[in-house]
């Protein structure tokens, strides 16, 4: 893990959501039909581009979870804000992060939600940053798991969580969606309308912004 501390680690978070973002706007734009615009790449390659736009930003949420743990672990307090009250004081970064990694397992898994919550909650008093804000946003990361699942993996299982999803957001599964075509679909009755992808990539950062106030 990089020396960071956590200003720097909310600020890498957050540039690499921006990037996802423009990354998508961008696919989004070459894809389009206007009056003298000339679409320059299909709609399936907008829907896989934003497919790892949304994949890449997932990943930086994993890893700003695991590097914020650890540098509140070892001590840090965030840019604005107390530090949590810890119940285990490791000496180093490097003992930190062998102290969160599960026993019997070769590391730690940021990708559930409520199993991070559970974490912070045998290394901080009330679980403190982490506990409360996963919980409350229980359902948004639940989503954004399914989704990054159904990017990374093809199984049937997998596959049928998704739908599921769909069906839950939109009330009906159109034929052959792929996520990247989900993402781009505006979530219904939002004034004015707002893709799905826009709004997961800020409910994410308002998440991280709660865990690291700044």
């Amino acid at each position: 893990m990089p020396r960071r501390n956590l200003r720097t680690t909310l600020t890498a978070f957050i540039r690499t959501l921006n990037e996802g973002r423009r990354f998508a706007a961008e696919a989004y734009s070459w894809a389009s039909r206007t009056p003298g615009h000339r679409p320059t790449i299909s709609v399936r390659r907008r829907n896989s581009i934003t497919e790892h736009a949304f994949l890449h930003s997932f990943l930086a949420w994993e890893a700003f979870l695991e590097e914020s743990f650890v540098l509140y672990l070892s001590g840090q307090r965030p840019p604005r804000g107390r530090a949590p009250q810890r119940y285990s004081f490791p000496p180093n970064i490097q003992i930190a992060m062998d102290w969160v990694v599960p026993e019997g397992k070769d590391y730690a898994m940021w990708t559930i939600a409520n199993h991070v919550a559970n974490r912070a909650e045998r290394f901080f008093r009330h679980g403190a940053p982490y506990a409360s804000v996963l919980r409350g946003n229980q359902n948004t990361l639940d989503e954004l798991r399914i989704l990054r699942n159904a990017i990374a993996h093809s199984s049937t299982s997998v596959r049928r969580k998704f739908e599921t999803l769909v069906r839950n957001r939109l009330g009906i599964l159109p034929m052959n969606l792929t996520v990247g075509a989900f993402l781009w679909t505006s979530i219904p009755a939002s004034h004015p309308p707002r893709a799905f992808i826009e709004d997961y990539l800020n409910r994410i950062e308002f998440i991280a912004r709660q865990i690291v106030p700044s």
